[in-house]
């Protein structure tokens, strides 16, 4: 009985660090909250991958990558063709996705870092689920630091200062944008 006493305690702590964190990175940073993307989102963002042809060995960024999805499933399709690297500054969402990634034996890299401290300059593609103004603060980043010809796909939100080369409608209420930069 004691076992599961400490074992609801242990996952109420959990809880409450993640919600606390959450809360605070929403209100003082203005980070985006960790939302899951639906299925049919991550099913378009694949096949809008797969039409940019990239070389195998590329590097593909999932920034804000939660438990990251996207990278994931392109695992899945494209067999290790790519150098995946997710990107996460929650510490209990990435210690999550870490474990999950651990347990079926997957290859993607993650990061427990705030990519705009980063360099994103290795990156031939860049997937993004974030905030309006997260995405604005990530695309004079890019402007900076991307090499010509590289790509980012967002799910939602535009990237200012840049046009896309394809927008695509997914429902009444979800968008992708493709953007070469």
């Amino acid at each position: 009985m004691i076992w599961l006493l400490l074992l609801g305690s242990i996952i109420f702590l959990a809880v409450l660090v993640f919600l606390t964190e959450e809360f605070f990175n929403l209100l003082f940073r203005g980070y985006a909250p960790f939302i899951s993307t639906r299925n049919q989102v991550l099913d378009e963002a694949i096949k809008q991958f797969q039409q940019l042809n990239l070389p195998a060995g590329a590097k593909i960024y999932e920034l804000g990558c939660g438990k990251a999805g996207f990278l994931r499933r392109l695992e899945k399709s494209a067999k290790s063709k790519y150098t995946l690297i997710g990107v996460e500054i929650l510490a209990s969402v990435y210690f999550l996705a870490k474990v999950q990634l651990a347990l079926v034996g997957s290859k993607i890299k993650l990061r427990r870092k705030n990519f705009l401290k980063m360099s994103l300059a290795s990156g031939d593609c860049f997937y993004c689920y974030l905030g309006q103004s997260l995405t604005a603060k990530l695309s004079l980043k890019l402007k900076q630091e991307a090499r010509p010809g590289a790509y980012l796909i967002s799910n939602q939100f535009h990237l200012p200062g840049y046009e896309p080369i394809k927008e695509v409608q997914i429902g009444l209420t979800s968008w992708l944008r493709v953007y070469k930069l």
